[in-house]
């Protein structure tokens, strides 16, 4: 990360008028010659800012591009995300995420990829990523609270993105249970939680989160078509990715609190309003099991509470939910 790339684009997009260069320099306690040099980088990188004599600086527009000094900068001071990384291509970003944790990296680092080659979703699926359309990323974490509570960092991350989402675009974002967000019944985006320990034994997670945001229908391959939608499609227009990963992040940074006995409760409360299963037929497919029941809530650690036909509930903590047509008599 530049840190004086980042100074520099956060201290124009707080400015809603254009920035004189020595003011710039003596913010960011350098030179003019300097900030014009920096100015150029950005433009180099696709940033279009305007230029006045006399007046300086003001950003008119960004690229469609993901850019760590640009997210640190739209982000601004935070006490959980300290770093982020930004690929254009790579495998997984869990995996990234993975390799950083096992080296013993503090939590609070996120990992970016434009593409990937190898992304991965439930029960070792293939994750599609297309390139520059979505966001596709993965956060390091080391909560500190029991290893038998981090369950709830699944609960947590799927009401945490569709927090976000809905303060971005105002669309509604329901959350099917486990990990998928839905609009319209239609998939929007996937979370995979994973667990590992570094090489002195303590324990971290990683948080990889895929949203489709750009997408046309015709971008999806063709057998996801009926199922997947994006915010593009939903909201009939094209979605700032920057600003919306940066919308997320912030949230996280929010919201990390609730992931403790004090502020779980609320969070649950959220998901529960917001499930798109509870109340309804479904036919649940575990690692090992398929069960068919009644959704009927959600336990006090996020699992799933299933209404078998004999009548006892069933508490269960992961598994693939589908829909059952209605009973009828």
């Amino acid at each position: 990360m530049n840190t004086l790339d980042t100074a520099l684009i956060g201290a124009l997009r707080r400015s809603t008028v254009h920035f004189p260069r020595t003011e710039l320099a003596a913010l960011l306690r350098t030179d003019a010659a300097t900030v014009t040099a920096r100015v150029d980088e950005l433009r180099a990188a696709g940033f279009e800012i305007d230029e006045r004599p006399g007046l300086g600086y003001r950003i008119v527009s960004s690229p469609d591009r993901l850019i760590a000094d640009d997210l640190h900068a739209r982000l601004g001071p935070s006490s959980f995300i300290r770093d982020i990384l930004v690929f254009a291509e790579t495998d997984s970003t869990n995996q990234r995420a993975i390799d950083l944790g096992t080296s013993g990296a503090p939590g609070g680092i996120a990992i970016f990829a434009e593409r990937q080659t190898a992304g991965r979703g439930r029960f070792g699926r293939r994750w599609e990523s297309a390139s520059h359309l979505g966001l596709w990323f993965s956060v390091l974490l080391r909560p500190e609270l029991p290893i038998e509570s981090w369950s709830r960092l699944t609960t947590w991350a799927a009401v945490v993105v569709a927090d976000a989402v809905e303060d971005a675009t105002g669309l509604s974002v329901a959350v099917k249970w486990p990990n998928d967000l839905e609009i319209g019944g239609r998939k929007l985006a996937g979370i995979l939680i994973e667990m590992q320990a570094d090489r002195t034994g303590a324990h971290f997670a990683v948080a990889g989160i895929g949203v489709n945001v750009n997408h046309t229908d015709d971008e999806f391959p063709e057998e996801l078509r009926s199922r997947a939608t994006s915010l593009r499609i939903a909201s009939r227009r094209v979605i700032d990715r920057a600003a919306l990963a940066a919308t997320v992040l912030q949230t996280m940074s929010r919201r990390v609190g609730d992931i403790h006995d004090a502020g779980f409760p609320a969070l649950l409360a959220e998901a529960t309003r917001r499930s798109s299963l509870l109340g309804k037929r479904i036919a649940l497919q575990t690692t090992t099991d398929r069960i068919e029941g009644v959704a009927e809530g959600l336990a006090p650690d996020g699992r799933l509470l299933l209404r078998l036909a004999s009548g006892a509930i069933d508490v269960v903590g992961a598994g693939e939910a589908t829909v059952l047509p209605a009973a009828t008599h």
